[in-house]
């Protein structure tokens, strides 16, 4: 269940559109926010020793002007929630930005990121700072996007491989679905490549398939009901976010990685990374178990 949200604003529109997202989550699940502003330090030492003393006098006082306006304006929408029933509290710290993120948010014990997909203005482009937060936090972080009319969380797609099925992805999308009437659907894609495979081998391939995933979700016994969908596709990025559109997906829930064989602290699998880049719709990520 999720009881506290951090929503990391740069105060751009990127910023807005998820705050939208941090609106309906928060009030759907009963959830504290966190509206935080990092004030951009990207140098982590002193910068009484990378700038002379006039210099310095000058971004001192950018420093404080930027806190004063970006603290403003964090209570403007505090509150605007708190007029709602929603409790938004405020934060400013000043620092490396994605360092400041994840660091805001173990304080604050949150239960979820909120963060905009960045000021790259190209469509398929992740801003730098969102995508080290994914790589580095090991709170579940949601990267928001753009969504014309009112805000839908219903339909989630949870992609799945056939070898850890009670993976955190799942798990953490089966606590929410108990709470929010959500649902559900794990997507297990066959990759077929570029292989011409006869029309009878490549059903009997998603067949097997489905019913070796149809098997194990039952056997998880998650207290939610879970569709089960089997896709063969080219790859398994092209089959999770040709899903995603072709089905209205809503928000998608992956891990950072699969498989057993990377473990590494800062290590985001290049499927997790592409879907979050070019999915039509919010990704939630999670670092597995």
């Amino acid at each position: 269940m999720i009881k506290k949200i951090l929503w990391a604003s740069d105060g751009s529109t990127d910023s807005l559109d998820a705050l939208s997202y941090v609106e309906d989550i928060a009030y759907r699940c009963k959830a504290e926010i966190v509206g935080l502003y990092v004030i951009p330090d990207y140098f982590e030492v002193d910068m009484k020793d990378q700038f002379p003393e006039q210099e310095y006098d000058l971004i001192a006082k950018w420093i404080k002007e930027t806190e004063s306006r970006e603290s403003d304006r964090l209570k403007d929408r505090a509150r605007e929630f708190e007029a709602k029933g929603l409790s938004f509290k405020t934060r400013i710290t000043q620092g490396v930005p994605h360092l400041q993120i994840i660091k805001t948010a173990e304080e604050e014990n949150s239960d979820l990121i909120i963060i905009g997909k960045g000021r790259a203005q190209e469509k398929y482009l992740l801003g730098a700072t969102a995508l080290k937060v994914i790589r580095r936090s090991s709170i579940p972080v949601m990267v928001a996007r753009k969504k014309s009319g009112p805000i839908k969380i219903k339909n989630i797609l949870v992609p799945t491989d056939l070898y850890n099925i009670t993976s955190r992805d799942l798990l953490f999308t089966a606590g929410l679905a108990e709470y929010l009437d959500l649902n559900v659907t794990s997507l297990n894609v066959v990759e077929i490549g570029n292989k011409k495979y006869p029309p009878e081998v490549v059903e009997r391939l998603r067949g097997n398939s489905y019913n070796n995933l149809t098997k194990k979700i039952n056997e998880a016994k998650l207290g939610i009901k879970v569709n089960t969908v089997v896709k063969t596709a080219k790859n398994a990025c092209k089959g999770i976010i040709d899903y995603a559109s072709e089905m209205d997906i809503d928000i998608i829930f992956m891990n950072t990685y699969g498989g057993e064989e990377f473990r590494r602290e800062e290590f985001i699998g290049s499927v997790a990374e592409r879907v979050i880049r070019e999915a039509p719709c919010p990704v939630i990520t999670v670092k597995p178990l």
